[in-house]
C-alpha cells in the first residue's frame, strides 16, 4: 500500500521503492478502510494485494479471517510487511515480485491494488491486466489510484484518469461496480517529509462476472 506519493521523476525510469521503506515494519501504515469496505460484502476467503507495500491492508485483511497474499517489487517493503505479520501473530503469504510481470497461481475472491500502479504504458497494462486474471468469478477488485485531473504533482503519465480506469477495467471484462473522484485522506509514513492531509483520487470498484468461464466443447 503507497499511499504518499514519491517526488516526481521520469515515468520511463525504475522508482527505487526500497528507498521508500525501512523494512522493519516501523513504517506499515494504516488499512485503507474505504478500499477494503469492499471486502465486506464477501465470505472471507483468498485476497490478493497487489503492490502491498509495508503491508497495512493485507494484514487488516488477515486479521479478519482472509488468507492473504501480498505482492511487492520492494524487498524491504516485503521485509517490513513480514515483521508486522510475526508482531501480530498472523500467517500471510508474501512475495517480491514487480506487478508487471508477475501471474497469478490461483484465483482470489478479493483483489485490491492501494496507490500501486505503474506510469500508463506497457507495465500498467499489464499490471491492471494481472489484476482482472487473478480473480475468481464473482470476486471483487477494489482499486485507488491518483488522479491526474486533480493532482498538482506527477509527470505526465504518472496518475491516472476515472475514464482511463473504467474503460480499461470493462475491457478486461470486469463489471464496474463503483467508479468516482474522491479527495481522500493520506497516510503519512513516518520520517518522511509532510504532505497534506488529502489528495484527489480516483476509486473504482468492479466484480469479475460469473459468465466469464470459457464455454465447453
Amino acid at each position: 500500500m503507497r499511499d504518499t506519493h514519491p517526488a516526481p521523476h521520469d515515468p520511463q525510469a525504475a522508482f527505487d521503492w526500497d528507498a521508500v521503506y525501512r523494512g522493519d515494519g516501523s513504517d506499515t501504515t494504516a488499512p485503507d478502510l474505504l478500499l477494503l469496505a469492499p471486502a465486506d460484502t464477501l465470505a472471507p476467503g483468498k485476497a490478493l494485494d497487489l503492490g502491498c507495500g509495508g503491508g497495512g491492508n493485507a494484514l487488516e485483511l488477515a486479521a479478519r479471517g482472509w488468507r492473504v497474499t501480498g505482492v511487492d517489487i520492494s524487498h524491504r517493503a516485503i521485509a517490513g510487511a513480514r515483521a508486522g505479520a510475526c508482531a501480530r501473530g498472523l500467517e500471510l503469504e508474501l512475495l517480491v515480485a514487480d506487478s508487471a510481470v508477475w501471474r497469478p497461481e490461483t484465483a482470489y475472491d478479493f483483489v485490491l491494488s492501494s496507490y500501486a500502479l505503474p506510469p500508463r504504458g506497457p507495465a500498467r497494462t499489464a499490471t491492471l491486466a494481472a489484476a482482472a486474471a487473478a480473480l475468481a468469478p464473482g470476486g471483487i477488485l477494489a482499486l485507488g489510484e491518483w488522479d491526474e485531473d486533480a493532482c498538482s504533482w506527477g509527470a505526465d503519465g504518472e496518475l491516472v484518469t476515472l475514464d482511463e480506469m473504467r474503460t480499461h477495467l470493462s475491457g478486461l471484462g470486469l463489471e464496474i461496480l463503483r467508479a468516482e473522484r474522491l479527495r481522500v485522506p493520506l497516510h503519512q509514513h513516518p520520517g518522511h517529509e509532510q504532505q497534506p492531509a488529502e489528495e484527489a483520487a480516483v476509486i473504482v470498484v468492479a466484480r469479475k462476472p460469473h459468465d466469464t468461464l470459457e464455454a465447453s466443447d
